[in-house]
């Protein structure tokens, strides 16, 4: 192996990192026990390469059926592991059990193996196993909002986590469940516009006082993103209609979406929130998980004219924007408060992932790049996604101080402040600890 390469890999494997994004368990008391490594390992990422190889979702779904053996699974999922195991989610995996559990490789000959020691990392200690000893992660950046109970990430284990918090529901509003549980969360009945507004100013409070670092939107899987300027007499007009379906009869679950107007002035009104507060914004752009979507939702020039409205806010750009990582590059370049966050971009495609940062570090300054999240929903992904990162990073590097850019000194100030002071700076980690 090429021994610049190795002389600045030897000191990147040691560097701690800031975890910009996750999405694990808040705690490992509620990891859940009832499954094995191939439930877990294909309940996310890796199951959208599978299905876009071949294997049909409702063979997939078999996977799920702990009532049939191990290997009847392992079957029907083999042909199409062989396919997708040199794609970034396949080797994250494959280094994920090598280093955890001295496995080679994921294949028929080790799949019995490697089940019996899943099930025993599902003993108390496996998050400081992975997280901490093997993955030299200071802290991750969580959002579980999704997986484990509205606002559970807020209630999240210290010794792992920081959370980050989501108010999309105030925006995207389509039943009256998050109307119910915005009132018993703040005490609020909801009768009028106003009222909603100061639900939300107050959740929004909620969540800095149970210590939330960060605001985050995942709105590009469900809309663009593109957040225009409407009156509020505009969106309340929208908002209202939701009174019109409330006495709907009890088996008819009416189902709705207010308009743009209302959700593009929600987005100003908690934008707002975050300017007072200082409070860096994280956004979900480019490409999103899960097989089909509308992907120029989610391109980040649609933020144009937010990045231009709001200049007192940070807005951390997730997964570099791929497949639009140049977008991002001007975007950057241009704006000094757009950072770049390398977050998932690793294990989508490592070769993009290492181009983008190579054109970065020659187009935009050094300290707006985030290197590291693993975005994972288990535990176990993390090494592996961690692992690449600091590979593709180390390359980049490597190739750098072989043009004369810079000396490998130079690259290893560079790595230390991707993977740890551009997040621990840009997040204020260091007023939480």
């Amino acid at each position: 192996m090429n021994p610049v390469f190795q002389e600045i890999f030897g000191q990147v494997q040691n560097i701690e990192i800031i975890d910009t994004h996750e999405h694990l368990p808040y705690s490992e008391e509620v990891r859940i026990r009832e499954s094995d490594f191939l439930k877990e390992y294909l309940s996310h990422y890796l199951k959208s390469d599978l299905i876009s190889a071949g294997l049909r979702a409702t063979e997939f779904h078999k996977i799920d059926d702990l009532s049939i053996p191990l290997m009847d699974r392992w079957e029907i999922v083999k042909p199409y592991w062989e396919y997708t195991r040199y794609t970034g989610y396949g080797q994250a995996l494959d280094l994920s059990v090598k280093a955890l559990y001295g496995i080679d490789s994921i294949c028929t000959s080790t799949v019995d193996e490697l089940n019996r020691c899943f099930l025993a990392s599902l003993r108390p200690g496996h998050y400081e196993y992975v997280l901490k000893e093997k993955s030299k992660i200071k802290i991750s950046l969580l959002d579980n909002n999704l997986f484990y109970g509205k606002n559970a990430n807020l209630d999240c284990d210290r010794n792992y986590f920081r959370s980050v918090f989501l108010l999309d529901d105030f925006i995207l509003l389509d039943s009256w469940e998050i109307i119910h549980y915005v009132e018993q969360q703040t005490g609020i009945r909801i009768c009028s516009f106003d009222n909603w507004l100061e639900a939300c100013e107050r959740m929004f409070h909620y969540a800095l006082d149970k210590g939330a670092v960060a605001l985050k939107t995942h709105l590009a899987y469900r809309r663009s993103l593109r957040f225009e300027r409407f009156t509020k007499s505009e969106a309340e007009s929208e908002f209202n209609e939701i009174f019109t379906i409330k006495n709907y009869p009890e088996w008819e679950k009416p189902v709705y979406r207010l308009g743009k107007k209302f959700q593009d002035y929600m987005m100003h009104f908690i934008l707002g929130q975050a300017n007072r507060s200082h409070l860096t914004f994280q956004v979900h752009t480019g490409i999103q998980e899960g097989n089909g979507n509308q992907i120029a939702n989610s391109n980040p020039e649609l933020l144009n004219n937010l990045f231009l409205e709001y200049p007192d806010i940070n807005f951390d750009i997730f997964h570099i924007g791929y497949p639009y990582q140049q977008v991002v590059s001007v975007l950057a370049k241009n704006f000094p408060n757009v950072f770049i966050d390398m977050c998932w971009a690793h294990i989508v495609s490592p070769v993009a992932s290492i181009n983008a940062l190579s054109e970065w570090l020659e187009a935009v300054p050094y300290n707006k790049i985030s290197a590291f999240g693993g975005d994972y929903l288990f535990v176990d992904g993390v090494f592996g996604a961690q692992l690449l990162a600091r590979i593709n990073v180390c390359k980049v590097l490597a190739q750098k101080v072989e043009t004369g850019l810079f000396d490998i000194d130079r690259a290893i100030t560079v790595a230390r402040m991707l993977f740890y002071e551009n997040p621990w700076k840009l997040f204020n980690l260091g007023i939480t600890f």
